[in-house]
């Protein structure tokens, strides 16, 4: 009794509050979530052009789902953020992606945040790129080199395209009864369907393997259309529709509504709709918005954009060329853009030596907490403000036998009165042998790009400078023990860097210690990521199972991805790892076979120690070579703020050879006379600094004597 009483006096007011009653206010509600509903309608059919993927079971869906309906290739991004070349190539992925928006699925793996399926592909450098297409791996490459993507995805789209068919029921009836009649009498529909079933129940390269079959047999090959690509759930196209994407009619209305909207969208039939069919609507889409908003707040690769060179909004002549965008060649452009010589710098997009700094940035004055990336993305834009233009782009040849100096790179040609060489160094390696053999495999130059490949794992640096000690620092994070080689006993790096080396509990160093080769073993890579190991020859080495542990054996088949849920006898789990490695290798209908990668993974490394002579081994997965820097140019700059200043120091020097030559720009013209005009007084002395240095000069020339 009380509860019921409690009731009709929460009705009244709620009655004396809204001035309506409570069923006609619960009615209203409706209308409000319709209107929700409507407001809404868009949201599902946004995709973000580059996917995030964020676990293993959403990567396996992502390649199964475009293999089985869409038949589109996909292209995965394997990046960190603390990797400089990768942060580098992001803007031009998504670039790629908008190019090829509708014919390839673009995604990406932070290693960091999806271990697993780093672990599971066995990624060993980054950036890496993996390229599939109707589920299988067709390649895999490490490097920021646009070119290579570019070309893949030429190649896969159109391989796309050709092979994504369809072969009808209706067709292949025609092409047995009229090129094979003795056939058809064999024939039912219930056996042309099964034929089309095996070749693909929804078309691609089955049924195109079908045609070419048929063709090879008969001469001819049956009629084929554009694989129909079924509507994922949220598009204006619903499932419910016909077999051209129209909406269907809906219950109770006539064939002729359904003509009459055809034309134009399809609207949803809010007045057919249940309260609870209205609810479902709503927390699906309210759901898609709050993914969607959840991918564009993770989505680091947003990075200012810097403007671009483009041939045809510049002279035919430009002043100055810089090569290079580390601290020297960005400095250059700060001082060469403020004189008003609208510089071009020309560096490919994935940086250079403070690009990979994954540490902070401690002595560069007035620059604290901040990264080398950060670093570099600053001074970018910083350029970029003062008239800065780039061009992304790998210089291959400059020539200077005649003027004006020609710059090609690998996709423009560029002429330029000056050119600035501002090619920073290049990383030293040792020499030893099985170097070479075991980059990409467990030798690298970069910790900060490769290190969190190694995560849980032994790992060596080599070196006793400032970059060994960052690289250490870097691994420590993650690794599961670091060995600091080096062949003094003392450390040439700077004291607060040394010193957190040797109080580090994860770090060991061994001194007076050489090393005298990097050793491994080779193995191939199936297109599920589980590895068989090799002879030199490259002949596959025949493994017992039956002397490997059990959970070994659990391990390779989650490095494949294979699920053993419900296997727990040894025996059974063998047979699945030989059946698992058998439906690998195996070609699929249409003769292809999946990308097979043959590499060189380390194992261990051969030193000396230099005092006694004696050699010892190193069990690791990763060595990590920090010796130094090999200059490209005569002038060594081995720090970045020196760097910087002999990249003004070169900035200045061709503002006055251009000056000298008459080669000045409007803008520096423009900019001297403003000055001239302002300084009202000091006219004379700004005319004789425009006589002796010449226009060029003159502007920056002003604004010192300005100041002063």
């Amino acid at each position: 009794r009380v509860s019921r009483q409690a009731r009709q006096r929460s009705k009244m007011a709620e009655k004396r509050a809204f001035g309506i009653p409570a069923r006609s206010r619960q009615a209203g509600s409706w209308l409000v979530a319709a209107a929700v509903v409507l407001g809404l309608l868009s949201v599902a059919d946004a995709r973000p052009l580059v996917r995030n993927v964020k676990t293993n079971t959403e990567f396996k869906k992502l390649l199964k789902h475009h293999a089985e309906n869409t038949g589109l290739p996909v292209v995965v991004d394997f990046y960190s953020d603390g990797c400089g070349p990768c942060r580098q190539i992001a803007p031009h992925y998504i670039k790629m992606a908008e190019q090829y928006k509708g014919r390839v699925v673009f995604a990406k793996v932070d290693i960091n945040a999806n271990r697993e399926t780093a672990s599971q592909q066995q990624i060993s450098s980054m950036p890496t790129f993996q390229f599939y297409l109707f589920g299988k791996k067709r390649d895999q490459f490490s490097g920021a080199d646009t070119n290579r993507i570019n070309n893949m995805l030429q190649t896969l789209s159109r391989e796309s395209q050709m092979k994504n068919v369809e072969v009808t029921h209706e067709a292949l009836k025609t092409f047995y009864s009229e090129h094979a009649p003795e056939k058809m009498m064999e024939m039912d529909d219930a056996k042309l369907q099964a034929i089309l079933t095996k070749a693909g129940p929804t078309g691609g390269p089955g049924h195109y393997a079908l045609s070419n079959a048929l063709k090879k047999k008969y001469g001819k090959a049956p009629k084929t259309i554009a694989r129909s690509v079924p509507a994922a759930p949220g598009d204006a196209k619903d499932a419910k529709g016909d077999a051209k994407g129209k909406p269907a009619a809906p219950p109770g209305s006539s064939g002729k509504e359904s003509k009459k909207e055809a034309g134009g969208p399809p609207k949803p039939n809010l007045h057919l709709a249940s309260s609870e069919e209205l609810q479902a609507e709503i927390q699906k889409r309210q759901e898609a918005e709050e993914a969607k908003r959840e991918e564009e707040a993770t989505d680091d690769d947003d990075v200012p954009t810097i403007p671009i060179w483009e041939a045809k909004s510049r002279p035919q002549v430009e002043t100055v060329v810089i090569v290079g965008s580390g601290p020297a060649g960005l400095s250059a452009a700060v001082y060469a853009a403020r004189a008003g010589l609208r510089p071009v710098v020309i560096a490919p997009p994935m940086g250079g030596q403070l690009q990979g700094k994954g540490v902070g940035v401690e002595n560069y004055p007035g620059v604290n907490g901040t990264t080398g990336p950060a670093l570099v993305q600053a001074m970018q834009m910083q350029a970029a403000q003062y008239g800065t233009v780039f061009e992304q782009e790998l210089v291959e040849s400059i020539d200077v036998s005649k003027r004006p100096f020609t710059i090609k790179t690998n996709e423009s040609t560029i002429q330029a009165h000056s050119v600035i060489l501002a090619t920073g160094a290049d990383s030293r390696w040792l020499g030893v042998p099985g170097e070479w053999e075991h980059r990409g495999g467990g030798v690298s130059s970069c910790a900060t790009c490769d290190g969190f490949l190694f995560a849980d794992r032994d790992v060596v640096v080599i070196g006793g400078g400032d970059s060994a000690m960052e690289d250490a620092m870097v691994l420590a994070r993650t690794s599961k023990s670091v060995t600091v080689i080096h062949r003094r006993d003392a450390f040439r790096a700077s004291k607060v860097l040394a010193e957190r080396v040797l109080n580090h509990p994860s770090i060991t160093v061994v001194w007076n210690t050489q090393v005298l080769v990097f050793e491994g073993r080779k193995v191939r890579v199936l297109p599920n990521g589980m590895q068989l190991t090799l002879n030199e020859d490259g002949s596959l080495i025949e493994e017992d199972f039956s002397k490997v542990r059990v959970k070994e054996l659990k391990a390779r088949l989650d490095a494949g991805g294979i699920s053993y849920n419900g296997i727990s006898d040894k025996e059974n789990l063998v047979d699945l790892i030989r059946k698992s490695i058998a439906e690998a290798a195996a070609p699929d209908e249409d003769g292809t076979v999946g990308m097979v990668d043959e590499r060189q993974m380390l194992t261990r490394v051969r030193t000396k120690d230099l005092t006694t002579g004696e050699e010892k081994t190193i069990e690791v997965h990763a060595a990590f070579v920090a010796i130094g820097h090999d200059p490209n140019t005569k002038m060594l700059a081995k720090q970045a703020i020196t760097s910087a200043g002999t990249g003004s120091m070169a900035a200045l020097d061709a503002e006055r050879w251009l000056s000298t030559q008459g080669h000045c720009t409007p803008a520096a013209a423009a900019a001297a006379a403003a000055a001239v005009e302002v300084v009202g007084s000091r006219e004379g002395i700004m005319l004789r600094i425009g006589l002796k240095y010449g226009c060029c000069m003159a502007s920056s020339a002003v604004r010192r004597s300005w100041w002063s």
